[in-house]
């Protein structure tokens, strides 16, 4: 055999591990990138972030009531709507607004109310049903509810009821001179939050059913 064979034998002596442990290089392999830690300085708000969202509230309850004693209020000089209504339910403050041509069905439960719209210093809209005093039985508690809302008009006001007197007696608030913050509503928006599914305008309603006795 010649000299060139046992070269050749000798280079594939398989002893020799070297070309196995250390396999060419794939130049195609990725090469590790350095470490970059996350940037968070893009999640900064910008000084001027709350002017540039603007954000609108929208009126979705609307209680139907009488200030309390303790609450400071205003009355909105335009928002006034006479009305047919009638309490039902456990709640004394439960009203249903009834359609006039159904005031037979309720001739003796019904009463006529002076609907206005209220805010109190929170900016708590409300709606206070105010009696319109009955001409054959004159009430004080009537008649200082509305000269209470018809001061509230011009000036914060709070009511506190008298019962030795028999009336509300009226408070002005000297003090506070901020002007009421009224929703960018109209009445009808207002009275339609206030009223929902409390409007008995058809003789099938659930209401005066139970009242004839028939639910």
């Amino acid at each position: 055999m010649s000299d060139n064979s046992k070269t050749n034998i000798s280079e594939l002596d398989p002893n020799d591990t070297a070309s196995s442990e250390h396999p060419p290089c794939n130049s195609e392999e990725q090469v590790p990138t350095e470490y970059k830690p996350a940037d968070f300085s893009k999640f900064a708000l910008s000084q001027n972030f709350g002017t540039q969202i603007k954000v609108t509230q929208r009126l979705t309850t609307v209680p139907v009531r009488k200030p309390s004693k303790t609450q400071w209020f205003r009355i909105h000089p335009e928002y006034k709507l006479d009305v047919l209504l009638l309490k039902y339910g456990d709640s004394s403050d439960d009203y249903f607004l009834v359609e006039p041509s159904l005031a037979h069905q309720v001739a003796d439960l019904a009463q006529a109310f002076k609907l206005v719209v209220g805010v109190d210093r929170q900016g708590v809209v409300f709606v206070w049903p105010l009696r319109l005093p009955d001409a054959e039985r004159v009430m004080n508690w009537h008649l200082s509810a509305l000269e209470a809302a018809s001061h509230a008009e011009i000036q914060w006001t709070r009511i506190h009821a008298h019962m030795s007197l028999g009336a509300y007696e009226i408070h002005a608030a000297e003090g506070i001179t901020d002007e009421p913050k009224w929703p960018e509503m109209s009445m009808n928006g207002i009275l339609e939050i206030a009223f929902k599914n409390k409007i008995i305008d058809r003789l099938d309603h659930f209401v005066l059913k139970q009242l004839r006795g028939e639910a």
